[in-house]
């Protein structure tokens, strides 16, 4: 793999660039809400119902609606001024984390209220992601692209760190709502970010209908095969990496007996190796490889996955998960990159819709994860889907080498 060497002071290049600095500020946020909200539902999950299926379930809910709707989404942000349709989802999430804060400070929250906030969230992921991420090629060129996609990923990792640890405190200390609120808070000042954006316009003025505009789309994929692989390897991420999140708590309390600070630090490991391989990835810059790197990145994932449950002992749980947070995050920055480099203009916004749509795929990976973890336990369900993602990374670096040629 050929890359540049370390420039420090290139790091932070695209931050550079006015506007995706308040771009960047707004994903902060943006991400803070995430990362506590993760923490918060699953362990909100967890203490209503004590079951890994229902951790599953309950957070299959956006993922199924952002299946059905993502395509729709491409289209609309391809039509659409992206920085509206920003503004709104922005405005309905904070409403979204608002009730639910009031719901449980009334003492009326149910699993069924987390699963239907969970499906309103996956709608409103369906028109924002695919916005969220087009809109960087917009506000900086190719060159920096790399770059700032990493920054955002460098914001990810630092919310990851200390958002998870404080969902966990806050949780201890003030109770669960306290978390729900400070969410609603955050998205207000990602709102306030948003609003400082240009208007940038949108990419493709067609005057067919929604639905020719998406059948082109999906035809563009079909003729692009290299876009295709690329979006087979994101789907091996959601599927069989993105499900040890999901059990997480269940792992935390059962396997290692941690409270909800514990589990919080546990999450804040997997932002921490994120964050770090962030940071790399920013100071290196653009670099020739990148298809290479990612097969590497994969199967790196599948051994911390399998460490990381085979050997429960906290110092390396940590590390493992470290690891872990760290190569996926490489899969999903260079993933995101090559989609990004690789799309024509016109059509950038429903190839991205079709990459956040695998997203929606996710119940296909955390709930027969929650229900035979429940069965068999954690730790073995985990190790498969680790073993799982090595093998499926190898074989694509040996029978699609146009992968290992993409830069």
């Amino acid at each position: 793999m050929t890359v540049r060497a370390l420039r420090l002071g290139g790091t932070f290049d695209a931050l550079r660039n006015r506007d995706f600095r308040w771009l960047w500020f707004g994903r902060l946020a943006s991400s803070a809400t995430f990362e506590m909200g993760s923490v918060a539902q699953g362990w909100l999950v967890y203490a209503l119902t004590g079951s890994a299926f229902a951790l599953g379930w309950v957070s299959a809910g956006w993922s199924i609606s952002t299946l059905v709707l993502s395509l729709y989404g491409g289209v609309i942000t391809d039509r659409m001024e992206k920085r509206t349709l920003l503004l709104w989802t922005r405005f309905a999430m904070l409403a979204n984390s608002l009730v639910l804060g009031l719901l449980i400070s009334a003492g009326q929250i149910e699993v069924w209220h987390l699963a239907a906030s969970s499906l309103f969230t996956g709608v409103l992921f369906a028109f924002m992601m695919p916005a969220q991420q087009a809109i960087i090629s917009d506000l900086v060129d190719s060159h920096t692209l790399l770059n700032a996609v990493s920054l955002n990923s460098v914001g990810m990792g630092l919310m990851g760190i200390f958002c998870a640890s404080l969902a966990g405190l806050l949780i201890e200390s003030v109770g669960v709502a306290g978390v729900y609120y400070l969410q609603a808070l955050l998205y207000l000042l990602a709102i306030i970010t948003i609003a400082k954006l240009p208007r940038t316009g949108s990419a493709n003025g067609s005057t067919t209908s929604v639905w020719a505009d998406l059948a082109d789309g999906l035809h563009y994929l079909r003729v692009s095969p290299g876009l295709m692989v690329l979006l087979g390897l994101g789907l091996v991420r959601v599927l069989f990496v993105m499900p040890y999140r999901t059990l997480m708590p269940a792992f935390a309390q059962d396997v290692l007996g941690f409270d909800a600070t514990g589990l919080g630090l546990l999450m804040s490991a997997t932002g921490a190796g994120a964050l770090v391989s962030s940071l790399v990835l920013c100071a290196i810059g653009n670099f020739r490889g990148k298809g290479r790197l990612l097969v590497f990145a994969g199967i790196v994932v599948g051994a911390a996955l399998i460490l990381f449950v085979s050997i429960p002992m906290m110092a390396t749980t940590f590390l493992f998960v470290a690891v872990a947070g760290a190569f996926n995050n490489i899969i999903m920055v260079i993933n995101n990159t090559l989609v990004q480099s690789n799309s024509l203009v016109a059509y950038r916004g429903r190839v991205l819709s079709v990459y956040m749509m695998l997203w929606g795929l996710t119940p296909l990976g955390t709930i027969p994860a929650g229900a035979l973890s429940d069965r068999f336990g954690v730790p073995i369900v985990v190790a498969t889907q680790g073993f799982l993602v090595a093998a499926l990374f190898g074989a694509a670096a040996v029978l699609r080498p146009e992968v290992r040629r993409m830069d």
